[in-house]
């Protein structure tokens, strides 16, 4: 590795800028010793951790190891392969193997690791890449209520997954103007999906986990097994755009079948999706080695206050009850929105509770003038926060 040393000048001064870039030779060793950089930190690697670094970067991306499962061993639905071709590979091929060499998921008669998740009828001889779905009574995982595990390919699963979920959440229909059948559901259905997509694509499938759906009566969370990338920071998913796939050879294939874009913007869509359906923005966290997506019920389904308490007892519980009773209903639920949602902006609140943007920025400068809330940052990402 060799710095970039650079004189510049600051103030009246001069100062030494040392910028030394990332290796892609990992291990790096200083002095004959393993270190790794967490935080500011600079550690030593015990012995323990580097024999698992030195797995991981010797061998190949676990996508585009073969399997070693012969393709003769394999059952295939080639008739629904040849679909997938004409309408999305656009391969000049109709024999199946010659499709899936052309793909680069078989070799020497030996599906890769991608070729078996992607194209095999049942996965199970990796049991770890099925996805576990449940449905839990209450906001525990102490009682369940119905669950499945899916055994076909990752891309059918998508499906198979979502069925399972519609099946355990709530829809409601609504008559909009001139009389049209509006079909509105407890949680986004793209929002679901995108989440499920970005799991399947992005997982870490050499973790021995399995992706979790898990459905409460307040929530619904996805877990990942696997952290996000370095390079990615939690706090700031919803502005920094970008794409890096773990499973590159995977994610090729959920491109072309139109399941994902390269551009990283998965995160925003969700939001996005969740907004306009009514609900809060997904939660993203990191919990024993998964990613984490929670998705929370939409605000006009009753479930607002059961799950996160009334707004009486917010206001009795952290303002002495001055305040209780002197807002508009309309102004609670202003004031519970932001609440639950920090940062939110007043274009989201006005979908949320279908409120119009000049009657919410009415309701918006009175609780601001009961100093129940306030506005921070600037025009273009700033927004409202409880005092």
């Amino acid at each position: 590795m060799y710095p970039s040393i650079n004189v510049k000048e600051f103030a009246l001064g001069e100062y030494v800028e040392i910028d030394i870039p990332e290796s892609d030779n990992k291990p790096l060793f200083a002095f004959d010793k393993a270190y790794i950089r967490t935080g500011k930190s600079n550690l030593k690697i015990s012995n323990t951790h580097l024999r698992e670094l030195i797995k991981r970067y010797q061998n190949p991306d676990f996508d585009r190891q073969t399997s070693n499962i012969k393709i003769t061993d394999v059952v295939v639905n080639e008739k629904w392969l040849l679909s997938l071709n004409e309408k999305y590979f656009k391969i000049d091929e109709h024999d199946l193997n010659n499709i899936l060499i052309k793909l680069e998921v078989l070799h020497e008669n030996v599906l890769t690791n991608t070729g078996f998740l992607c194209f095999a009828t049942n996965i199970s001889p990796i049991p770890n890449a099925s996805i576990k779905l449940a449905r839990f009574k209450g906001d525990t995982v102490d009682v369940f209520i119905d669950m499945k595990s899916t055994t076909c390919n990752i891309i059918e699963a998508v499906n198979e997954s979502l069925n399972f979920v519609s099946r355990s959440i709530s829809m409601k229909v609504e008559i909009g103007k001139q009389a049209q059948r509006i079909e509105k559901w407890e949680y986004p259905i793209e929002a679901l999906r995108e989440g499920l997509i970005n799991a399947i694509v992005h997982r870490d499938y050499t973790d021995a986990g399995n992706i979790q759906v898990r459905i409460f009566d307040d929530r619904i969370e996805i877990w990942s097994p696997g952290l996000l990338p370095r390079e990615l920071d939690l706090a700031r998913l919803e502005t920094e755009c970008r794409s890096i796939p773990r499973n590159k050879k995977i994610a090729e294939l959920f491109y072309k079948l139109g399941l994902i874009e390269n551009w990283g913007t998965g995160i925003t869509r969700m939001i996005s999706n969740c907004i306009n359906n009514g609900n809060p923005r997904p939660v993203f966290e990191e919990k024993a080695g998964a990613f984490v997506v929670k998705f929370l019920p939409s605000y006009n389904d009753g479930k607002l206050e059961a799950a996160n308490g009334t707004l009486n007892g917010i206001l009795n519980g952290t303002l002495n009850g001055t305040l209780n009773g002197t807002l508009s209903i309309i102004q609670q639920k202003v004031f519970e929105v932001v609440r639950l949602q920090p940062n939110i902006k007043a274009k989201e609140l006005s979908i949320i509770l279908n409120i119009p943007l000049d009657t919410l920025n009415k309701q918006l400068r009175v609780l601001i003038s009961n100093q129940l809330i306030v506005r921070r940052g600037s025009k273009k990402t700033g927004g409202y926060f409880v005092v």
